[in-house]
């Protein structure tokens, strides 16, 4: 999936929205662990459904409220509107109210600001990364509160394969996971990472080989880099 065709599915809202199939999730969820736009798409749209929900549950309680003030006699009205409060009846509402909302949103403030930042020029930092063979691992500094920065990690001359999985690890633990088509002979991958959720310290990154099918195969490389702050 590409950053156009993301942002022209409105891919952030329907993958919150859980409108995605699996197939589809999967490849969008590759897309925005290197696309810093689409994740921060997802963050402001999770920021935007966590605030509706709060809106809705304080209008929940002030009903409650109102309605424990009122005579224990229903009008018709009443009766109407606790008809429809039911959870069968009021989830769904409920959910179309924050879908209209939502698509509002996206529609006039975050695809728009997308559009505009697919042609703008940026200046992102860049590094080349060290094979773990070559000896000590690279040193990353980067300047706090950089949204993201770029790594291109060398392809073995003997490798030869369609695909390759890239996967970032920290302490044993995965960062993230990415496919990524086979460059040019000669050409290094060149990774794009999310830094708002990493923190100073020891990073490594594990290149597989794969198939056509995207299937694990050999590991071909691994670089070893260490992130710090300034």
């Amino acid at each position: 999936m590409d950053h156009v065709t993301a942002v022209n599915e409105r891919s952030a809202e329907r993958y919150l929205l859980g409108e995605m199939s699996t197939v589809e999730a999967e490849e969008f969820e590759r897309h925005y662990f290197d696309c810093q736009e689409c994740a921060m798409a997802v963050e402001e749209c999770q920021i935007f459904a966590s605030n509706a929900r709060a809106v809705l549950a304080e209008a929940e309680t002030e009903r409650t409220r109102e309605e424990s003030r009122k005579p224990e006699k229903r009008s018709l009205l009443d009766s109407l509107r606790a008809w429809w409060r039911q959870p069968l009846l009021a989830l769904p509402a409920v959910a179309a109210v924050l879908l209209a909302a939502f698509s509002v949103y996206q529609g006039t403030v975050v695809i728009p600001g997308l559009r505009d930042q697919l042609g703008a020029p940026r200046v992102l930092p860049a590094f080349q990364l060290l094979g773990a063979s070559r000896g000590a691992a690279s040193e990353i500094t980067i300047p706090s509160g950089t949204p993201s920065f770029a790594v291109a990690a060398d392809i073995p001359p003997d490798a030869k394969f369609p695909r390759y999985l890239c996967e970032l690890l920290v302490s044993g633990r995965t960062v993230f996971r990415l496919t990524a088509v086979a460059p040019a002979e000669g050409q290094p991958i060149t990774i794009l990472i999310p830094a708002k959720d990493l923190k100073a310290d020891q990073y490594e990154l594990a290149i597989y080989g794969a198939d056509s099918n995207g299937q694990q195969r050999d590991r071909v490389s691994t670089f070893a880099f260490a992130l710090a702050y300034h």
